[in-house]
């Protein structure tokens, strides 16, 4: 890209504002609009890349010991929903934990899978999904017929937990189906580090990541990876990507994948990773210290770069809205949680501003909870509705269809995906007999269900 730009003498080629600003108004570097480059000479394809880009797969696939890695700029949902795309040629279910991210339905609508519903372990005191025990997926597989496609796991959950994908992998690999796992929240476990013990590293077929969660690359940058003994053909993923990615890639974020991986490659990786660790470790020292506070931890491993954190009997959005005025912005109410996320980004100075802002919080104490307290018991206990599945998702959007007050959609079979993000977990699904509670929990005044 710089040598094109410092050659190039004039544009007869898209885009259309040729590298210069449409006004003086912009709040985008000159620089920037410089980098918007198009597929030149030297620059490479991305629906099937053989220069530049297929040297970023390759390093890719080196860091993260993957047997061929693809480069995703629709993030980790495309990747996902293109895995989904790929199953559906293996059979016509797939097993879906309760807790996956939407684009895991829009995959199940693209490809005609019927989704076969297991729960990870539920974690009433702080109102999430952990980690999937090996025992509960080994009773699935056993219970599930030869037309399964295979078995999706979230590990990290949004909360952090990770699950024992070794032994998951292993039980797919004796049932003779393959495994794919989101580890959009965990593309930071690198194998041979510091961290826990990452997906690819214990066997899984497909990997997914992203790379602005934690790591450094632009946001909607992701990758695909396919494991060493992955069962998964590579060009029937790669034209699964395509179908879900532009013909116009943007270069800026494909060269923030590539700055990403000089960051990550060699010594600089390891040391990065070592440094997001014992901020994570001090952070939670700190946190420890304040008994108004309580820090969730998983019944197994938990991801450092996850710290989930609530105000003992206050309804998380007002510690989030607490933390919010003084300036210290957290991810998102998780749960009975308010969480916090660090990344290669992360600088003591923010752990140092993060401290002041709870010492503050003591001053404010009393008040907080007077606020909260109703609200509180008012969530305390709810577990998400288990899902009836009555149609494939993808045979419940083709269906003739009409918009329904809620109140009135509540035992018809739901049209549409309802899945507020973040964390994007399916409150209804497209197929499933509409639950009563969907009155009480989701702020959905109507719904879109099929004519039966």
């Amino acid at each position: 890209m710089a040598r094109h730009i410092a050659f190039e003498s004039a544009s007869f080629h898209t885009p259309g504002h040729k590298g210069r600003l449409g006004d003086n108004s912009s709040a985008i570097p000159t620089e920037t609009w410089r980098q918007d480059l198009t597929e030149l000479p030297g620059l490479d394809e991305l629906s099937s890349p053989t220069g530049v880009l297929a040297d970023l797969e390759s390093r890719a696939a080196c860091l993260w010991q993957a047997s061929e890695t693809m480069l995703s700029l629709n993030g980790a949902s495309a990747g996902l929903v293109a895995a989904m795309f790929t199953l559906a040629a293996r059979g016509s279910t797939v097993l879906v934990p309760r807790n996956a991210h939407r684009s895991v339905i829009h995959g199940l609508i693209l490809s005609g899978l019927f989704p076969v519903w297991y729960e990870s372990v539920w974690d009433d005191d702080w109102g999430i999904w952990g980690p999937v025990l090996a025992t509960s997926a080994e009773r699935v597989l056993t219970r599930c017929g030869g037309e399964l496609a295979g078995v999706v796991v979230v590990s990290p959950t949004y909360a952090g937990a990770i699950s024992d994908i070794a032994a998951i992998a292993h039980l797919c690999k004796f049932h003779g189906v393959p495994l794919i796992v989101d580890e959009a929240h965990g593309a930071h476990l690198l194998p041979n580090s510091v961290m826990p013990c990452s997906a690819l590293s214990a066997g899984a077929d497909i990997v997914v990541h992203s790379l602005h969660k934690t790591l450094t690359a632009l946001t909607q940058t992701g990758l695909v990876h396919l494991g060493k003994n992955s069962s998964i053909e590579p060009h029937a993923l790669r034209a699964a990507l395509n179908l879900l990615q532009t013909s116009s890639p943007s270069y800026i974020l494909l060269s923030s994948i590539e700055q990403t991986l000089n960051t990550l490659e060699g010594h600089k990786g390891q040391a990065a990773v070592e440094q997001l660790l014992c901020y994570s470790t001090d952070l939670i020292d700190t946190l420890k210290t304040f008994p108004e506070l309580v820090v969730y931890q998983p019944r197994d491993q938990i991801d450092p770069a996850h710290i989930l954190v609530k105000l003992r009997q206050a309804e998380p959005q007002v510690f989030y809205d607490f933390l919010t005025s003084q300036g210290v912005f957290p991810e998102a109410t998780l749960g009975k949680g308010t969480l916090l996320m660090l990344g290669l980004g992360t600088t003591m100075s923010d752990l140092n501003t993060l401290q002041s802002a709870l010492a503050t919080l003591r001053s404010h104490l009393n008040q907080l909870l007077d606020e909260s307290v109703v609200s509180a018991r008012l969530h305390a206990g709810w577990r998400p509705p288990e899902v009836i599945q009555i149609l494939s998702p993808r045979q419940a959007v083709m269906m003739p269809q009409e918009v329904l007050p809620a109140h009135r959609a509540v035992s018809r079979v739901a049209a549409e995906l309802i899945a507020p993000c973040p964390p994007g977990i399916p409150l209804i699904v497209p197929g499933q007999r509409v639950p009563e509670e969907i009155l009480k929990f989701a702020s959905v005044q109507k719904l879109k269900v099929v004519i039966e």
